[in-house]
């Protein structure tokens, strides 16, 4: 996101958390779909954990991060023991397609993970307003980059099948500064006419920012359970 040090270390918390949560299942084999440069797959390997990870942008140089899209997963029924989403939902244009594939090549469950903006909090309020505008930006130039999925979202976007599903909200509060976000912004910024409406929202939360704070994101981590594979 930023080589900003309070985003890399917020973004590493959260990295944390949800690693922590799939190590406490014990899992003998994981598919990590989205897995982006498979960090989560190298540190799961270095511990003796069969992990495979797959991304639409992957390179190819790793053996063990494949290329491929998450509606069209290259593995057999029930190939891994869990399969994980980190931060992956909002970056899928089919997520009920994505899920489907996800439960056919998995045995025991999912785990996934979705960013998340206390929105009791004002400043949450307003960094969450940022994130939809910054998100907006990317969908303009062709990425797929939604506002966060929700748990309600998540349940209703699963195949119908028999589940049990635990939750968990987590939010270390960290203060990130406005130079950080503007420095974020400013690159999309400069690609918005002045006459947009985008442009002046983004002034407008500019201000905000400046005058109230920003707070980091915290994430929404959801454990899937198969019943019918349990």
């Amino acid at each position: 996101m930023s080589r900003d040090e309070t985003i890399q270390r917020e973004w590493q918390l959260l990295f944390d958390r949800f690693e922590q949560r799939l190590r406490d299942l014990q899992p003998a084999s994981v598919l990590d779909v989205g897995c982006g440069r498979g960090v989560l797959v190298a540190r799961l390997c270095n511990d003796g954990i069969l992990a495979t990870g797959v991304d639409p942008a992957a390179s190819g140089q790793d053996p063990q991060v494949l290329k491929a899209e998450a509606t069209r997963l290259p593995f057999e029924d029930a190939s891994f023991e869990w399969v994980t989403l980190r931060h992956v939902p909002h970056h899928l244009a089919d997520l009920p397609g994505a899920l489907r594939e996800c439960v056919r090549v998995a045995r025991t469950g999912l785990l996934v993970a979705e960013p998340w903006f206390d929105l009791t909090d004002p400043v949450q309020q307003i960094a969450e307003r940022w994130d939809r505008w910054w998100k907006r930006q990317h969908e303009r130039a062709g990425d797929t980059h939604r506002p966060c999925v929700s748990l309600n979202e998540l349940i209703t976007a699963l195949p119908s099948a028999g589940y049990d599903v635990e939750s968990e909200y987590y939010r270390h509060v960290a203060s990130i500064a406005p130079r950080a976000i503007e420095a974020l912004s400013q690159p999309l910024l400069d690609e918005l006419p002045t006459t947009d409406s985008d442009h002046a929202e983004f002034l407008k939360l500019q201000s905000l920012i400046r005058e109230r704070g920003f707070t980091y994101n915290g994430t929404l981590i959801v454990t899937v359970r198969l019943q019918e594979r349990s």
